[in-house]
């Protein structure tokens, strides 16, 4: 079976009921994609950081930290030009980052035409990234319980104006962000890739709180965007074919197997069909969620999780 990149795995260790500690502490992993990032992200803005505090300040290490269990950070103040998941009525806010952070991007090279690399623009290495005056770009954040601030989301930098590709990871998170204010017209896209990337936007973000105290009371979705994300997994193949490329850097190709996991078929009472040696698992799988899929339309109700 095949996971989305870090939704999948974010999703198998809430499942899994890791304790409610190990649950708050982030499960991106830091190298996951812009769209993946954005897709659980509390908010995303674009906008630029126009100061960098003086003084640092003490919060807590990480959402959901015991009260001795503190972290120094300092404090970005970012001017905010357009929002695009959350922060209605902003027009800034502070991002803290810890104060021993390395740079999230590297000084411009004019050598190489004042562009940053865009590995470098796209992800800005691993583990947490301290933010620089001036940079530019749309940024990924999360609320820090107990903070009066905003840190990265994904542990991801920002991405960088100035970076490779910039332009075209901005459209990928404008579409994930235009999924999630308006569902249904996402799913009813033309192409086949914008819808599957609207299903997986909105299925991932609505498995944020899964397996957390209180997620059984999760928000049933409106009854058509509901029978849209039932009518493209039975249009989409279990398994993507073998030269399919995905069209957004770091989303899985089209497949119903990216997004199975992410309905909780195990809650809706899903049984994997039994190994047979000499049988093709793909198609058995193919053939199994295709017919659990219509035989339970009218009980299959997906819902909000999301916190």
């Amino acid at each position: 079976m095949r996971f989305p990149s870090c939704a999948g795995a974010a999703l198998i260790a809430c499942l899994c009921g890791l304790p409610a500690a190990a649950q708050s502490k982030p499960l991106l992993a830091p190298t996951s994609s812009p769209t993946s990032r954005a897709m659980q992200a509390d908010l995303v803005v674009v906008g630029h950081v126009a100061e960098i505090e003086k003084d640092a300040v003490d919060g807590p290490a990480y959402a959901g930290a015991p009260k001795d269990q503190k972290a120094t950070y300092k404090v970005a103040v970012v001017k905010i030009d357009d929002r695009l998941i959350g922060a209605a009525g902003l027009t800034q806010l502070r991002v803290g980052f810890p104060a021993d952070a390395p740079a999230a991007v590297p000084p411009v090279d004019p050598a190489a035409g004042g562009r940053v690399p865009a590995r470098v623009a796209r992800l800005g290495g691993r583990g947490a990234v301290a933010l620089t005056a001036g940079l530019e770009g749309c940024f990924m954040l999360d609320l820090l319980p107990g903070a009066d601030f905003y840190v990265l989301s994904g542990y991801g930098a920002p991405l960088d104006k100035k970076g490779e590709g910039y332009a075209k990871q901005l459209e990928a998170v404008r579409k994930v962000a235009k999924a999630i204010d308006d569902p249904v017209a996402a799913l009813k896209a033309k192409d086949l890739d914008d819808r599957f990337l609207a299903a997986h936007a909105l299925l991932t973000r609505y498995q944020k709180g899964a397996g957390r105290p209180g997620a059984e009371l999760g928000a049933p979705v409106s009854a058509e965007e509901n029978r849209l994300l039932l009518d493209l997994m039975l249009e989409l193949p279990w398994q993507p074919k073998s030269d399919a490329v995905p069209k957004v850097e770091g989303e899985p190709p089209p497949s119903r197997a990216a997004l199975w996991p992410l309905i909780r078929p195990n809650v809706l009472g899903f049984r994997p069909p039994k190994a047979v040696p000499g049988e093709d698992a793909n198609k058995r799988m193919d053939e199994a969620t295709a017919a659990f899929l219509k035989d339970n339309r009218d009980r299959i109700k997906i819902k909000k999780h999301e916190k």
